[in-house]
């Protein structure tokens, strides 16, 4: 910068002689010195400006240089700030590694303290199922070792009874109740129920006719009682006070009834095998005569009573109940041998093997049936898609949905009446039995609920379904409880005392906890 100022100087003076001399030797020495002292002047302008300018291009380096110095000290501190950050990223990630290690640290002790709850969770259920189970396996033994006990004193109640003695028997029939019936066991179990039924003495029975009594049946919805036999006579009968008010409607020994029926109206109407239908209304009586109708020997109801179908060995009359007048009659092509009922309509059997369902007069569906034998009575139940098929030599047989066969075996003579009750089969036979079947039951195995010495014709149950009512051949009709509530309260009243605890440990067994029968007042 100083060379270029005396640079500058040196050819400001040169500049200045030479203008001097021209001007000189041009204009003179007067005009020649003014022009130079104006040129000098200039010239001086021109270095004062050169001067500033010089002055300021040393204040601009030195403000570039102030400036280079403060970028570099910039500079310097962003390397620190820089270096500063690059440490606290270090820093936080090694942080960041020792967090998330703490973490995984701390899932795997959640994890591990999560399994060892399970487990223990896990080995606290199965002990409780393994308590719950052992807990159940002893009260079925111990619902087992009663139900079984249960089956021993009725066992003992029934032979006891024979003996005479009354009190005892009564007293183990009981407990044969309670401890059948508390732990779930079956009542109708032989042992059990035939001991029931003989402490209840549930059986009373009236002679009434003086020959086979061929239908009983209930009015509906009622207490009244008709029954009919086969030397002519009608009866109604009422149920008043526990005992039997019976009276005579009809008697005439020509008529040979073989069924009635006991209509919501209170009619009573008898069919007789000499052709007549006899109508007994109040105290009218009407005998009307079926010219077309050979030996008809069964009665059906057809739209809740108010027809009735008349059946005949080879032909039918329908009967409008409300006129008592014959609607119409038809011929049938087939011999038939009994009659009831299928899927609520009536049913005629005949001598091929074949049963026929009735619509109306002119409308039968026929059916090849799944045995072979002559049938003698029938029965069925839609609900539980059971048929049951009873023949001429006691063997009754029992279909059901899927078409499978039991062969049920207890009766020796012709089975007289089947109803099917539920899975409850009750039947009737010549062989004076009335045998109740549990058809539910793998092994169907029938309990005698009454044994005749008569031939037994009919039955029917009470409207309360508490009693069955038997009819037997020898004019004799039979009241038979088979309520199992009611029979254990008929023993129950029976009771008079406790067991001796002698007669305890002897009868029911020193390990079973004495219980009382009679609860003292």
């Amino acid at each position: 910068m100083k060379k270029y100022q005396i640079i500058i100087g040196c050819l400001g003076v040169l500049l200045l002689l030479s203008v001097a001399t021209g001007f000189y030797m041009r204009y003179g020495d007067s005009e020649r010195i003014s022009e130079l002292e104006s040129q000098l002047g200039i010239m001086r302008e021109k270095e004062k400006q050169s001067e500033i300018d010089r002055r300021v291009s040393k204040q601009m380096e030195e403000i570039a240089f102030g400036q280079q110095a403060l970028s570099e000290e910039r500079s310097q501190e962003a390397i620190r700030q820089s270096e500063i950050a690059q440490e606290m990223t270090l820093r936080s990630e090694a942080e960041r590694k020792k967090a998330l290690e703490a973490q995984s640290i701390a899932e795997i002790s959640a994890n591990d303290a999560m399994n060892a709850y399970q487990l223990a969770e896990r080995q606290r259920v199965e002990a409780t199922n393994q308590r719950h189970q052992a807990e159940r396996a002893k009260l079925m033994a111990d619902t087992l070792n009663y139900i079984s006990l249960g089956r021993t004193l009725g066992s003992q109640s029934y032979a006891i009874y024979q003996t005479g003695d009354t009190e005892l028997g009564n007293m183990l029939a009981y407990a044969s109740y309670l401890y059948t019936n508390d732990y779930g066991g079956d009542l109708y179990i032989p042992a059990v129920f035939q001991a029931l039924t003989q402490a209840a003495g549930g059986r009373r029975n009236w002679r009434v006719h003086n020959g086979s009594i061929s239908k009983i049946d209930f009015f509906p919805k009622s207490n009244r009682l008709l029954t009919v036999s086969i030397y002519g006579e009608i009866y109604n009968h009422e149920v008043k006070g526990g005992n039997l008010v019976s009276h005579r409607l009809f008697s005439d020994k020509y008529y040979q009834f073989r069924d009635a029926y006991a209509s919501a109206t209170g009619k009573s109407y008898a069919i007789s095998h000499t052709g007549h239908l006899v109508v007994v209304d109040n105290n009218a009586t009407r005998i009307i005569y079926l010219e077309n109708v050979t030996k008809p020997f069964s009665i059906q109801y057809l739209n809740d009573g108010r027809q009735l179908l008349i059946i005949g060995e080879k032909d039918y009359a329908l009967l409008d109940t409300a006129t008592d007048k014959v609607i119409g009659t038809r011929k049938l092509d087939f011999k038939v041998i009994c009659t009831g009922r299928y899927d609520y309509k009536p049913a005629l059997f005949d001598d091929r093997g074949r049963m026929h369902l009735f619509y109306d007069l002119d409308k039968f569906t026929t059916s090849k049936l799944p045995v072979s034998g002559r049938i003698t009575a029938f029965a069925s139940s839609k609900n539980e898609h059971l048929a049951a098929y009873g023949m001429a030599d006691g063997t009754i047989w029992l279909t059901d949905s899927h078409g499978k066969k039991h062969k049920l075996v207890g009766h020796l003579s012709q089975i007289t009446k089947m109803k099917l009750n539920g899975r409850r089969l009750y039947s009737s036979s010549y062989d004076g039995k009335l045998l109740f079947w549990m058809v539910s039951d793998t092994q169907i195995k029938p309990i005698t609920l009454f044994q005749s010495g008569s031939w037994l014709t009919d039955f029917t149950f009470s409207t309360d379904k508490d009693y069955i009512w038997t009819s037997e051949y020898n004019g004799i009709i039979t009241e038979y409880l088979v309520s199992l509530s009611k029979i254990a309260q008929h023993i129950r009243r029976n009771v008079k005392r406790n067991f001796t605890q002698e007669e305890w440990n002897y009868y029911v067994g020193k390990g079973i906890p004495y219980r009382k029968l009679k609860i003292e007042n």
